[in-house]
């Protein structure tokens, strides 16, 4: 097997000749007993990009004067875990809407909700599954996939 590291593409990638055997990382949040053992995913000359990494980080919310423009940090994984600091009916209309805070497009964020009571609003920002928005309850959470732009599409929830 040999690997090359492509600086050129639009978006970096290592391009994988040979039999490659990869499994992914499997995420329990809540009181459900972590199973272990994962299925292989097996490709011959495949090519992935992103982040191939499932980091945790913890995000607090905005100040009053951009109370629904929240900030998730890039670079720092994919699950961020939402720290309403006790006051959990807050509403998030938009995610890293400044240029230099978007995640690259296809991007995979979760967010956790610890407490009841955080929306995430419906809009042209943040398009959620039949145009309802996602109320948190205890122990839920939220998947959406990045545009490349300051748009964001949801890809699942569990609540």
């Amino acid at each position: 097997m040999s690997a090359l590291y492509d600086k050129s593409a639009p978006y970096f990638y290592f391009s994988i000749t040979g039999d490659v055997q990869l499994t992914a990382p499997t995420f329990i949040y809540g009181k459900t007993p972590a199973i272990p053992g994962a299925s292989l995913m097996s490709s011959s000359g495949a090519r992935m990009s992103g982040t191939l990494t499932m980091g945790v980080t913890t995000v607090y919310p905005p100040p009053d004067a951009t109370q629904y423009y929240w900030v998730i940090p890039k670079n720092s994984g994919n699950i961020f875990l939402i720290d309403t600091q006790g006051n959990p009916s807050r509403t998030i209309i938009r995610l890293n809407h400044r240029t230099a805070d978007r995640f690259a497009r296809g991007t995979l964020a979760t967010l956790m909700f610890e407490e009841a009571g955080t929306r995430v609003k419906n809009n042209s920002y943040i398009k959620l599954k039949n145009n309802a928005d996602f109320v948190s309850g205890p122990n839920t959470s939220i998947t959406l996939m990045a545009g490349g732009s300051a748009s964001w599409v949801e890809v699942s929830r569990n609540e």
